[in-house]
């Protein structure tokens, strides 16, 4: 009778004895589970507030939906004004000069004191020297004596404007960062409303 009885408390004691490791183990588990993910989730957050920031402020962040500077594409925008200047057919569309590559058409750079009657309304304005200046994605421009077109120019020093396409370098001097595009040198610069603009610094 009591050995009967002793065998059973110890069976219900080893059974309590399990279930209690059970509970621990499983505890645990779910702590090291809640944990991972928060780390994870705290990592994933901090990663995209990262690549939301450098976006942000990167030069190229206005023209990102833009086509990339540089690249080639297998057909002229539809409905593009074909531009001849200097022996050398550009096909312009948008703010943007197209070039032929062989059997595709690349974004160029547009050349000096080639002419275009229309910008896109998101051009930049700026006056330095008391005479004004227009910018879009990475030229500059100055009004016809007729007032009639547009005509490019070389990057004035002083200009601010608020991207640049993508395609510029990172470049370092005296402790200071800039940014080369075309061999034209901005800096970073904040204007009135708090911005990250560039200005240009050192003219081609």
């Amino acid at each position: 009778m009591l050995d009967s009885l002793f065998c059973r408390n110890t069976n219900q004691n080893i059974m309590k004895t399990k279930n209690l490791i059970t509970i621990i183990f499983i505890s645990i588990l779910c702590i090291s589970f809640t944990s991972v993910n928060a780390q994870r989730n705290k990592h994933k957050q901090a990663q995209r507030q990262k690549h939301q920031k450098t976006k942000r402020h990167a030069p190229h962040y206005r023209y990102s939906k833009l086509p990339r500077w540089g690249y080639s594409y297998k057909t002229a925008p539809k409905n593009a004004f074909i531009i001849k200047h200097s022996g050398n057919k550009y096909h312009y569309h948008s703010g943007i000069f197209y070039k032929s590559a062989g059997a595709n058409y690349k974004i160029a750079k547009a050349p000096i004191g080639i002419r275009v009657r229309t910008l896109p309304k998101e051009k930049i304005r700026c006056i330095i020297h008391g005479k004004k200046y227009f910018y879009y994605y990475g030229t500059y421009y100055v009004k016809s004596d007729d007032d009639t077109e547009f005509v490019t120019v070389n990057p004035p020093k002083g200009a601010k404007v608020d991207a640049l396409p993508e395609g510029y370098k990172n470049v370092e001097m005296n402790g200071d960062e800039f940014y080369e595009f075309e061999g034209t040198y901005y800096k970073a610069i904040t204007n009135e409303n708090n911005e990250e603009w560039y200005e240009v610094v050192v003219e081609k």
